[in-house]
């Protein structure tokens, strides 16, 4: 069997797969050049190549997966009630469900980096989540429906069948009527 040589762009993007679905298995600490290169089935030398070190790899990383949050979230700034509100949710968490894992729950050993990139994304959310809403996306009102969210995407993820989508959005429902009118009380 013949193999197919991939593209910078392509090996690139398989790399990064690998690093993700390493750090989403057993955390940063277990994410090394050696490890990579054996699970793509390269050698150190290829990922050096696309990478330079494994601080690069990481860097590209995090970059990547921020994107695909900040993608995801970008398409839910559009929608026009709260039905649509959690459908959007739910499908960019369905997009891409191992960056979700990573992002909701960062594994052990994530460099600070990734925490920074967390709070930068959640502070994204909060506005884009209190916009509609009419909140203040400092206030706790939407700090705890946010959190919420979080906690019930983190939940969905990781058993689908004790929390079905339907469920979510129920949940979701009911912080958003929750959060609107508290926030509204003087």
């Amino acid at each position: 069997m013949t193999r197919r040589r991939l593209s910078g762009a392509q090996r690139r993007d398989q790399l990064l797969d690998v690093a993700r679905d390493i750090v989403a298995a057993d955390g940063y600490t277990a994410l090394t050049v050696d490890r990579i290169a054996r699970t793509a089935g390269v050698t150190r030398a290829v990922v050096y190549q696309q990478f330079t070190d494994l601080e690069g790899l990481t860097t590209a990383l995090l970059d990547r997966e921020s994107a695909i949050a900040f993608a995801g979230m970008g398409s839910v700034e559009r929608a026009r009630d709260i039905d649509e509100l959690g459908r959007g949710i739910l499908a960019y968490l369905h997009a891409a469900p191992t960056s979700w894992r990573i992002i909701l729950r960062p594994p052990e050993g994530a460099p600070p980096e990734a925490r920074v990139r967390i709070e930068l994304g959640r502070a994204y959310a909060r506005t884009v989540a209190a916009r509609p809403l009419r909140l203040d996306p400092d206030g706790p009102a939407a700090r705890i429906l946010l959190a919420s969210i979080e906690e019930l995407a983190r939940l969905h993820l990781e058993d689908p069948e004790a929390h079905p989508e339907e469920v979510v959005l129920e949940y979701l429902t009911s912080l958003i009527d929750w959060a609107t009118e508290r926030a509204s009380r003087p």
